[in-house]
């Protein structure tokens, strides 16, 4: 990674994995980090600074998503809870029957979406910022293992490579049932950013564009995070990661090698090769401008029990156009 970059490390990051990193959706400062010391942590990225952090979980935080006006938080103790971030307390707005696993927050309906491995999706109102109430609850065919909501739409990535598409209005009737074209779980599911696809990884390094029924677009998989070894067979790493740039509409990857890439979908061509992260990369998200590329660099114990480096969150600045496609040739 190169210095010019002027790439930095988040003061007081989390002490043990880091499950996810977000981005406020409106404002570029303002960074979520969740993990499995059991904390979410609200940072300032501009001024490096750790503005607030509760530990009202019980049990390793898997997820998060900033409200409104506020944040949500779930994972391995089943609650979900709602915290403002001006303080430590937070308030328990409901509960999974298992263990809660992904969270999406739909701003276009003051809707909070959570999934979990007890096979439900549940939805609930959170127009009232002094509670929320439980607006339903869908059965879906295996866990849930990964989300994305743009506008009205919601895709799913479910254990058994099962891939189910909803509108958030009417998630008992999907849109859209399909089996990923990968041979391996999916590990993260993104919606693209025009609603017409998404973007999934698989454990076993590879990453697939697919379109949504109507496209004229074709859909395609390709190898990647990684590298060569002995008697030509390469280590292939899990995609762990995966976010879209809000203006140019390319996407990042991080995998288990400690990469990240940026990709161009449209060429089907990669960009730029960031190498050199301590250890693996779990969570990536864009900022809301697309100035800067929050980099969460946690081992993912995908061999095991073993010494690792600590854990770490990197703010990448970007410039204007860094993530831009290359323009096609004539």
């Amino acid at each position: 990674m190169s210095s010019s970059q002027k790439q930095y490390q988040l003061l007081q990051p989390p002490t043990d994995g880091i499950s996810r990193v977000r981005f406020h959706p409106t404002d570029d400062q303002r960074l979520l980090a969740s993990s499995w010391d059991k904390q979410v942590r609200l940072y300032d990225v501009q001024n490096n600074e750790l503005l607030a952090a509760h530990q009202g979980h019980y049990a390793a935080v898997l997820d998060i998503a900033f409200g409104a006006n506020c944040s949500f938080s779930g994972g391995l103790d089943r609650r979900l809870l709602f915290w403002d971030g001006s303080s430590v307390e937070t308030r328990e707005i409901g509960r999974h029957d298992g263990e809660i696993s992904a969270l999406e927050f739909s701003y276009d309906y003051s809707m909070l979406i959570s999934g979990s491995w007890d096979r439900t999706l549940r939805t609930w109102d959170c127009r009232s910022p002094d509670s929320s109430s439980l607006l339903a609850r869908i059965g879906m065919d295996e866990r849930v293992y990964s989300m994305s909501v743009q506008g009205s739409t919601l895709a799913v990535a479910l254990a058994g490579r099962k891939i189910v598409v909803c509108d958030v209005r009417k998630l008992d009737s999907p849109l859209e049932s399909r089996e990923s074209s990968l041979k391996y779980p999916t590990r993260c599911i993104k919606i693209m950013p025009d609603g017409h696809g998404f973007v999934c990884s698989s454990v076993e390094g590879r990453v697939a564009v697919e379109y949504l029924e109507g496209s004229p677009k074709s859909n395609y998989a390709f190898k990647c995070h990684r590298q060569p070894a002995e008697d030509n067979v390469d280590l292939v790493y899990p995609v762990n990661a995966i976010a879209f740039h809000p203006v140019h509409h390319t996407f990042v990857t991080g995998g288990s090698d400690g990469v990240v890439s940026l990709w161009d979908p449209d060429n089907k061509k990669r960009l730029k090769q960031y190498q050199g992260y301590p250890t693996s990369v779990s969570s990536l998200d864009f900022s809301a401008s697309g100035s800067r590329l929050a980099v969460a660099s946690s081992y993912t114990y995908d061999e095991g029990e073993r010494d690792h480096p600590l854990d770490t969150i990197w703010i990448r600045p970007l410039s204007e156009n860094e993530a831009k496609p290359k323009a096609k040739k004539a």
